[in-house]
């Protein structure tokens, strides 16, 4: 086994046990020492949090050290940090999805964990660097007494619209990867539920809350075919708008730089160089994690050392192109730029703050060229340690780009200098112990690796299991009111092929299947009917992104004119990045909203859970179902006799289903 190929690797003991492996501590009752030990660390650490917030609303946004020129400290670097961790990793899962790679599943859900979790600790900067943030509402046009708009050529909306749209997007596309591996935990849960009650006579009652949480977080999933071709296309569609709103997101930052007259924040590179310095340190994060966790839990199997390498040809691709933006910044101002811009440049490299330039260097550029020998790329301590570096480095280039632009303008005499205190570090430091935090959490409840997409890598990768075809039996309800007829099988090709045995007979019922992963054979023998998933996504994605920019305009140019800088009565261009994030937020709503619909969730009773063994469709097995249509037409002994005659893959059982 060569190449990628070999980056998904089958578990030995079949779908289940991958299953089991790679959600073994969200299925543990007990949590080991060093998870409590980490957690209390960054319980601290919240702590801290806390107090520095309880002070900023004493003392105000003064106790970051910010001064009259240096409006921006390290508040919105640290946003800007943040957001741009979260945008790469949303950047990379989004196209993970797209390309439908079938080695993904080691790197996809733990890049979308990054992108949620990151976007979490972004998203209280912008309220609590407002000054009054019990008023962050009136960055949102809100009705209110007076009339008033917002003004929608601040940032402080651009913010607030881009960190809403960002965690819509972003918390869809995770939840919804999500929603089958709930589907999962919630059968085990009850099987644990069932077994304490066999054993003990009443479960605990910590058991029963878990199973009972998994199962309203799983609405009502079954695993129909209906549901995995809704699903997959649900999910391509959302990593489109993600895509859509990360470049958004990241170009839309420099924009709002350049909307200033502020020297070096005018280069027609910067947008380039915004994204790619995110994707670098989005990467970079979901390397180092991807390692710690393959460490942790013991993911061998599924985060493997070719997925290591990959990682590491990626932060190798992605330090190349970081370098060349920084290079050709610094050429296009030596040679091209006015003495403001070679300032600008000179104040970066020999400066107050020189530090961060050089850390760029040390940590940003350098390490990752350790990746062109196929030893460092392949060694997981490496990996992580470059992961991280390249993160600081990003922390500095942005206090760069920000602070020591702000420091000194075209006046000599309105240069201020700028010193980190004590505060605006804690306020850091804080926010990564909220993430943290909320890391181990989702350690602990869910799985860090896409069970689905595993067992799909599985199987495109190993035999059919063998078929143990044995005599029909029935469940013992012949008298009683039936739902349909079942029949259990262990592949989607040997259940695709009794759907063909069927054909197109008058049964008075309909068929249907369940199963742990896409059933593209099964799908195919269903001949289930189009989906206008896409064109609703990008209907209502166009739709909302022409609202609001027709509110803007209307707001701005005619019901509240509020001229701001000279600028044009109807300057669109002002308006085109929120604009943008509002169509991927529309875009994503109505994708999810059509998915529900479609696919009739959420549903937490439905008479397909009366099937015998019908947990399995979560884990390891696949089931047709008869469902009865019409009663008079429908005869349960003649569906039978079509399932135990099967000339070739017969089913593991055949059973009858109440109601």
């Amino acid at each position: 086994m060569s190449g990628l190929s070999s980056l998904a690797r089958p578990a030995p003991a079949g779908l289940g046990a991958l299953g089991r492996d790679a959600a073994g501590p969200a299925l543990d009752g007990r949590a080991p020492r060093r998870w409590w030990l980490v957690l209390a660390g960054a319980a601290a650490l919240v702590g801290l949090f806390a107090a520095a917030l309880a002070w900023l609303l004493i003392r105000g946004v003064g106790i970051w050290d910010n001064n009259n020129p240096v409006v921006w400290a390290l508040d919105i670097v640290s946003y800007d940090w943040w957001i741009g961790i979260a945008s790469g990793a949303l950047l990379a899962a989004a196209v993970l999805t797209l390309l439908g790679t079938e080695w993904r599943s080691g790197v996809s859900r733990i890049a979308e964990t990054v992108a949620v979790l990151a976007a979490a600790a972004a998203a209280l900067y912008p309220i609590a660097h407002l000054g009054r943030p019990w008023k962050f509402y009136w960055t949102l046009p809100t009705p209110n007494t007076l009339g008033l708009w917002p003004q929608f050529r601040s940032p402080l909306v651009w913010d607030a619209v881009d960190i809403i749209g960002f965690l819509g997007v972003s918390l869809t596309l995770w939840g919804l990867g999500l929603l089958p591996d709930l589907a999962y935990l919630r059968d085990r849960a009850f099987e644990a539920v069932l077994a304490e009650i066999e054993r003990r006579g009443r479960p605990r009652r910590l058991s029963l809350l878990r199973a009972q949480l998994y199962g309203i977080a799983a609405l009502g999933w079954r695993g129909s075919a209906v549901h995995w071709a809704r699903w997959a296309q649900a999910c391509r569609v959302i990593a489109l708008l993600a895509v859509g709103l990360v470049l958004a997101l990241q170009t839309g930052a420099s924009v709002m730089l350049a909307g200033s007259l502020l020297p070096g924040w005018h280069d027609t590179l910067l947008p380039v160089t915004f994204l790619v310095n995110a994707l670098l340190s989005g990467v970079g994060v979901t390397a180092a994690l991807a390692v710690l966790l393959r460490r942790a839990l013991g993911l061998d199997a599924v985060v493997t050392v070719r997925h290591l390498a990959v990682l590491a040809r990626l932060l190798l691709l992605l330090g190349l192109a970081s370098a060349y933006c920084y290079g050709a910044e610094l050429l296009s101002a030596a040679l091209h730029g006015d003495a403001f811009d070679r300032a600008v440049i000179l104040r970066r490299i020999a400066g107050d703050h020189a530090w961060a330039f050089w850390t760029i260097v040390a940590l940003g550029l350098l390490p990752v060229q350790v990746f062109w020998w196929r030893r460092a790329r392949r060694s997981g301590r490496v990996l992580a340690l470059v992961g991280l570096a390249v993160a600081v480095a990003s922390f500095a280039d942005h206090f760069m780009l920000l602070v020591v632009t702000l420091g000194h303008d075209f006046l000599p005499s309105s240069a201020h200098a700028y010193r980190m205190g004590f505060w605006g570090l804690a306020t850091f430091a804080g926010s990564a112990g909220l993430f943290l935090a909320l890391l181990l959490v989702a350690l602990r409840l869910l799985p860090m690796v896409s069970l689905v997409e595993a067992r799909q890598a599985a199987a495109t990768r190993s035999a059919p299991p063998p078929n143990r075809g044995r005599d029909a039996t029935e469940a013992e309800t012949r008298d009683a009111p039936l739902w349909g007829i079942s029949a259990e099988f262990d592949s989607d090709r040997s259940l695709a092929a009794a759907l063909r045995a069927f054909g197109r007979r008058d049964l008075g019922a309909r068929l249907d299947a369940y199963g742990p992963v896409p059933m593209p054979e099964t799908a195919r023998a269903l001949d289930l009917p189009a989906s206008h998933i896409p064109l609703i996504g990008l209907g209502a994605a166009v739709a909302a992104g022409a609202g609001f920019m027709g509110l803007c305009l209307y707001a701005s140019g005619i019901d509240y004119v509020f001229d701001v800088g000279g600028r044009p009565r109807f300057s669109w261009p002002a308006f085109l990045v929120p604009s943008a994030s509002l169509a991927m937020l529309g875009g994503t709503l109505a994708v999810l909203a059509t998915l529900l619909v479609a696919s009739r969730l959420p549903r937490l009773n439905h008479p397909a859970f009366n099937i015998p063994d019908f947990p399995r469709a979560s884990s390891d097995r696949f089931f047709l179902a008869v469902e009865i249509r019409d009663p008079d037409r429908f005869d349960p002994a003649r569906v039978e006799r079509v399932l135990a005659t099967l000339p070739e893959m017969r089913p593991l059982s055949i059973r009858r289903v109440p109601r």
